[in-house]
């Protein structure tokens, strides 16, 4: 039973480490630099939706190339039992649901809350449901294929706010679209089980 608690624990903190390393710590200063650039901005200007598009892409290119690389070469072995991409995934949701949330406590409003924390539960079963994604890739010997999928749906799911955010009632759209494909992440994921040794409980 300690066994299983630690090596719970360590795919947990390694997930949550995988989306420091990729977010606050690489894309987020990265994209700080190009903020300060007049050409990045002038693009940004002339051209809104599509930069924001390919900024949105570029989360899923980091967070998703981070969680291939944590498997690939951190978190063995590569055909694993089904509890380790659902609790990597909920070390990535977590982390990023708390560095985004903390620091709204001290001027969202009460009443907003509410909808910021649904949001965060939304991204953290997105986030399980890529790391099925990219785990499967291994599971499958198709490692490539599968961590450019999670890489479309990840941008995909992101490019919803530039897309969307001109849209009355464009909040509802974007967590109402969120549903729908989680919805459908939780479907995949469930039929994913299959691919996954038996877990060991013992």
């Amino acid at each position: 039973m300690v066994k299983i608690i630690l090596k719970n624990l360590l795919w947990f903190l390694a997930g949550s480490a995988c989306f420091i390393i990729s977010q606050p710590l690489l894309r987020m200063p990265i994209l700080q630099q190009l903020q300060n650039s007049t050409k990045f901005m002038l693009a940004y200007q002339l051209n809104p939706l599509t930069i924001g598009i390919l900024i949105a892409l570029s989360a899923g290119i980091f967070e998703e190339s981070f969680r291939f690389l944590f498997k690939q070469f951190l978190i063995k072995p590569v055909k694993c039992d089904f509890r380790q991409p659902i609790i990597f995934g909920l070390g990535h949701g977590i982390a990023e649901a708390l560095i985004i949330l903390l620091p709204a406590l001290s001027y969202v409003p009460i009443s907003q809350l509410g909808l910021a924390v649904l949001e965060r539960i939304l991204a953290i079963i997105l986030h399980v449901g890529l790391t099925i994604i990219v785990w499967n890739g291994f599971q499958k010997n198709r490692k490539i294929l599968y961590l450019f999928i999670a890489i479309v749906l990840h941008g995909f799911v992101n490019s919803l706010i530039p897309i969307l955010s001109s849209f009355p009632n464009s909040i509802l759209l974007i967590e109402g679209t969120l549903v729908v494909i989680d919805v459908f992440m939780i479907i995949y994921s469930y039929n994913s089980k299959k691919l996954y040794i038996k877990e060991d409980l013992q």
